[in-house]
Formats: C-alpha cells, sequence, structure tokens
C-alpha cells in the first residue's frame, strides 16, 4: 500500500487504535501545523503567501449533500473565525488527496474549475518536504492509541506490505493483516474547541461528514 501524504482529518481530533500491525511499514509521522508554518515563513514566504490564498479546491469526492457542490474552495493556511477577538490562531485544514483528484472538475473541454497552478504543484512539494523534516516518527503496536489534534498537528503514513493471505505468524497460527481503528471527535466551541471559520463550528457535531440527513455508521471492520 502506498504512503500517505501530511495530511489532517475532517474532525478535531482523530484516534487511531492499533489492533494488528502490517507486515512492513505502516508507521506514522506527525508534524506540528505551527512549527511547519514558522519554518515555512523564515524559509519560503512565498509558500506561505500561496498556502493562504483562497484559491485552492478540494474534493468532496462525492460525499455531498443536495444544493452543494462537488467541491469546497478555501485556503490551506488561515486565522480562527472572526469571533476569536484580537488574537486569531492560525489553522490549517488539507488533504493533498482532495487537491489532486479533481481532474474530472479541471481538466478538457468541460473543465468548470481552474487546474493547480504551477505555484501550487510547487507549495505543495514544499510543503510535504518541510514537513517531513520536522515530523515525529511512530511506530504503534498491537494495543496502542494514538490521538492527533487536526487543529495542531499535521499526520502522514508510511507505505506497507500486509501479510499475503493464508500467511502464519511465529506461533504457526494464521497471520492477522493491518487491523487500525480510527475514530473522528468533534470538540465544539462550548467544550473549548477552536473557532472554525465553517458553518458548523457552533454545533456540538461539527466537521466529519454529513450527507443529508442519512445517519452515522461505525463498522467495525473495513467494508
Amino acid at each position: 500500500m502506498n504512503s500517505q501524504y501530511f495530511h489532517t482529518d475532517g474532525s478535531d481530533i482523530v484516534g487511531l487504535l492499533c489492533i494488528a500491525k502490517s507486515l512492513s511499514g505502516g508507521e506514522s509521522d506527525i508534524a506540528s501545523t505551527h512549527h511547519v508554518f514558522n519554518v515555512l515563513q523564515e524559509r519560503h514566504p512565498d509558500v506561505v503567501q500561496t498556502l493562504c490564498e483562497p484559491n485552492w479546491y478540494f474534493d468532496r469526492k462525492g460525499e455531498l449533500s443536495e444544493g452543494e457542490e462537488q467541491w469546497i474552495r478555501g485556503s490551506i493556511f488561515y486565522l480562527e473565525n472572526k469571533r476569536a477577538g484580537d488574537n486569531p490562531r492560525v489553522y490549517a485544514r488539507f488533504d493533498p488527496m482532495n487537491v489532486t483528484s479533481l481532474s474530472r472538475f479541471n481538466s478538457g473541454p468541460n473543465a468548470v474549475i481552474p487546474p493547480l497552478s504551477e505555484k501550487q504543484k510547487h507549495a505543495m512539494a514544499i510543503f510535504e518536504q518541510t514537513c517531513a523534516e520536522l515530523s515525529l516518527h511512530m511506530i504503534l503496536a498491537p494495543g496502542d492509541i494514538q490521538f492527533v489534534s487536526n487543529s495542531h498537528v499535521f499526520h502522514a503514513r508510511t507505505a506497507y506490505t500486509d501479510h499475503p493471505a493464508g500467511a502464519l505468524d511465529e506461533d504457526g497460527k494464521p497471520a492477522r493483516r493491518r487491523h487500525l481503528m480510527r475514530l473522528w471527535l468533534a470538540a465544539p466551541e462550548s467544550e473549548g474547541g477552536w473557532r472554525l471559520p465553517y458553518h458548523d463550528t457552533l454545533e456540538k457535531k461539527r466537521g466529519g461528514i454529513q450527507v443529508n440527513d442519512q445517519p452515522p455508521i461505525c463498522p467495525l471492520d473495513a467494508e
């Protein structure tokens, strides 16, 4: 399985519970959002300007309610909601896969949004390099839990190879394939959450994915 770029999830907090490791790889890297921003400001102010411009398009990947576009437009780095007062904090939300997956809308004769510019492609490359340089590498063993605040941390995953079908472990038992449980948590403003520039910032259940009135489900195994 390929590696994942540094990104944030669509929630305030994301948790991972390791149930079974892969044969090799699949390890976690995390980097401080604020440290990455400060280093980029020092080394690549042009990249920071590009990342702060509200002309990035993010793919909803079909998870949209009635009346919504297939994408969201915004910036990668921005400040807290205006209600934060005179000292708003730097916030970021970004998943490169949701930027590069929009070719069906930004290319060809029927394009309805602009393609990535050379400046944006350069900014994404510098962003990834900087996160990798400043990151902390983590190896989760079965039973380990990782909690990451998407307001403060970018996270990534290394490539991995899983146990082949029919493989046995060191005790001669069927080897368990890689299995991690993910949890998305909301931290609304009433409970100390950050003031986000989204329409649902004051709601108890904010972030995540909500399609019309479809109730959320939580399968214990991958579908």
